[in-house]
């Protein structure tokens, strides 16, 4: 009896036995299964997608470079070599590169062309068109997809960005890819623009108060000449000192004469005509003296006051001659540091369809299907033999 039993598996429904025996039968079949659900099943629906439902995609392409037209900053040989001026402009470049992907530039280009009928077109493939897939026809959607269609990358090395853009007709990707274009253009003119002001609105606004301060230093001048009703009282004073010194020189003869009077005649009858020369004399001198040096209106203070003024005004015209050259340079500055965006290729006209590349994606899916069965059936042949040995 005992040698003659065999265990049937439908006949006994607990215990490990159950469990061992349904083990290996799927151990049997797991294989296949993962087989077909994680390498065959992706690989057939990629070649029928690829093979007979993916839409031909027309890709226009053009290149440019953002250039800057500046001084050269090398010296020597290298300063020869740039003599011309002309730069990579890297800033404005990554800008046009943002600009490219922004928004903004969907609206400009929406303007002059239905994005939502290029890409969503009813004949074209469901996976590809604007909103086939997943059903989503909004702004939000739509510049999502303008991001997947319009491709821009620099090359760090050349300087040289490229703009690929990706429709169902060739003539409207290459017009399309003109529109950026001119689009980028504008923005760079726009870039340029703003550059200049704020390079020139500070040198304008230094430039504008130095001339007021000129004004107002000239004015206050004027206005103390005609105060002192004298136009030069420093060439007045250097007067008043010349006829002061004329008097003393004048009061000093006398003045000798008068001794020489008194020593040798004492009793001439013309000594008191000459002390009264002398008294006149000495009276004019004390007051040449104090219209130069006394009160608070002598032309000491005139002058010093004068000059002040003058000084004043002199600054203020060397700062505003400064501000002005100033300004002069920076307005060559600015317009040598004009950017400009240079075509490298015009927009393609793509006579055969660039995507899908139907053949590498269709080998990209079968090696990553590929990949995936393999580790998925290494993690569950790995579990299984863990379960085994309890």
């Amino acid at each position: 009896m005992t040698a003659g039993f065999t265990l049937d598996p439908g006949s006994y429904t607990g215990g490990a036995p159950t469990r061992r025996w349904a083990s290996v039968q799927w151990g049997r079949h797991y294989g296949r299964i993962l087989f077909g659900g994680l390498f065959v099943l992706p690989v057939l629906l990629a070649a029928i997608y690829f093979g007979l439902l993916a839409s031909d995609r027309y890709v226009s392409e053009t290149r440019f470079i953002v250039r800057s037209v500046e001084r050269p900053a090398a010296q020597g040989a290298a300063a020869y070599l740039q003599s011309v001026g002309i730069t990579r402009a890297n800033d404005e470049a990554f800008a046009m590169q943002d600009f490219v992907r922004s928004r903004d530039l969907m609206t400009l280009v929406g303007r002059k062309f239905d994005l939502r009928a290029i890409w969503g077109r009813e004949d074209a493939d469901w996976v590809s068109r604007f909103g086939g897939l997943t059903g989503r026809t909004s702004d939000e959607a739509l510049f999502e997809h303008f991001q997947k269609r319009i491709k821009v990358e620099k090359n760090l090395e050349t300087g040289i960005t490229t703009l690929t853009v990706d429709t169902y007709d060739p003539a409207t990707s290459r017009d399309i890819a003109r529109t950026i274009l001119a689009a980028g253009e504008e923005r760079i003119n726009h870039l340029n623009a703003r550059a200049s002001r704020d390079l020139l609105g500070a040198v304008e606004k230094t430039e504008a108060e130095a001339a007021a301060q000129l004004a107002a230093a000239t004015k206050e001048l004027t206005a103390y000449r005609q105060q002192v009703g004298e136009v030069d009282p420093e060439a007045e004073a250097e007067a008043g000192v010349d006829r002061s010194s004329a008097l003393e020189k004048e009061l000093a003869s006398l003045e000798a004469a008068l001794q020489s009077m008194k020593a040798q005649a004492p009793l001439n009858p013309g000594r008191r005509s000459l002390e009264q020369q002398v008294a006149v004399i000495r009276a004019q001198v004390a007051a040449q003296r104090g219209s130069l040096t006394s009160g608070n209106d002598n032309l000491a203070v005139k002058v010093d006051e004068l000059q002040r003024l003058q000084v004043q005004a002199d600054i203020a015209a060397r700062t505003f001659r400064d501000a002005r050259q100033q300004l002069a340079e920076a307005r060559e500055r600015a317009d040598r540091q004009r950017v400009y965006l240079e075509q490298i290729a015009a927009p393609s006209m793509p006579d055969e369809p660039l995507e899908p590349r139907r053949m590498r994606y269709f080998l990209t899916v079968a090696l990553a299907s590929l990949w995936t069965f393999l580790i998925f059936y290494l993690l569950v042949s790995g579990s299984r033999e863990h379960l085994n040995m309890h």
